[in-house]
């Protein structure tokens, strides 16, 4: 699936937010228009389309209020965009990350675009070579609310087929913020992190943190996610219901979680 995202140069990437660079009002790419409003607020959920030559594939994602943009497909990959904060113009590094059940190859590239109001964000990107252009708009993924998830009982599973997690939920009193523990089943390591929300968002900022024992090494990882109302990797039945989705970025590449009842 990276490959036909390579050659779509679709970017299912979370920003390397340190590399990316704002460019409002310049013409050095025909791509980026002049600036002509904003800052907009971008922080909620997006749909994204990425197309190129060998045809459009489509993801979903988030955007944070630190610029964190992170959109992963219906098999995982997952690409990060240079940081989008709502100014009118944006440029800079995307990274695009094979999922671990598609082998787990990193790709760098570079994206530019515009912010062209609160529910639309259009752009270029480039990698290996290839070149195509993204559209995304925002999205309403939860037609209610979204809520703590609470109690043991959640399972986890990595992009439809990959590693189980036995979850256990707190809310955290602090929105609808959210803190949990658990067994990555099929590694037996211990894991533990947080769900912080954003604002009155349905976007969450993410920690990730596997204990050490055994063979498992102890590790922090950082992630954004949403609560939807579809079972995106249909992993429990296309059951009606709440679903919470981690686009997780580890020192060795991403994977996106799904988690359910």
């Amino acid at each position: 699936m990276l490959r036909k995202l390579v050659l779509l140069v679709s970017a299912l990437s979370l920003a390397l937010i340190g590399v990316a660079t704002i460019n409002c009002g310049s013409t050095s790419n025909s791509t980026i228009k002049p600036c002509t409003g904003g800052p907009f607020n971008v922080v909620g959920d997006w749909n994204g389309t990425f197309t190129g030559s060998n045809g459009t594939t489509t993801a979903v994602g988030a955007i944070d209020s630190s610029g964190l943009a992170a959109f992963f497909d219906s098999t995982g990959d997952t690409a990060l965009l240079p940081a989008i904060t709502g100014t009118c113009s944006f440029s800079g590094t995307e990274t695009l990350y094979a999922s671990f059940l598609n082998g787990g190859t990193t790709l760098t590239g570079t994206a530019q675009g515009n912010v062209n109001s609160t529910s639309s964000i259009t752009g270029t990107e480039t990698v290996n070579n290839a070149s195509g252009t993204f559209t995304l708009a925002s999205s309403a993924p939860l037609s209610v609310a979204p809520t703590a998830f609470s109690g043991p009982g959640w399972i986890g599973q990595v992009g439809g087929g990959g590693d189980l997690l036995s979850l256990t939920f707190t809310p955290t009193g602090t929105g609808v913020g959210m803190t949990f523990t658990g067994i990555d089943i099929t590694t037996n390591c211990t894991v533990s992190g947080a769900f912080t929300q954003q604002g009155t968002s349905n976007v969450f900022d993410i920690a990730y943190n596997i204990a050490a024992s055994g063979t498992c090494t102890a590790s922090t990882f950082k992630g954004i996610g949403f609560e939807s109302s579809t079972d995106y990797f249909t992993v429990n039945g296309n059951q009606a219901g709440t679903y919470l989705y981690a686009d997780i970025q580890t020192s060795s590449g991403a994977f996106a979680l799904e988690i359910y009842p």
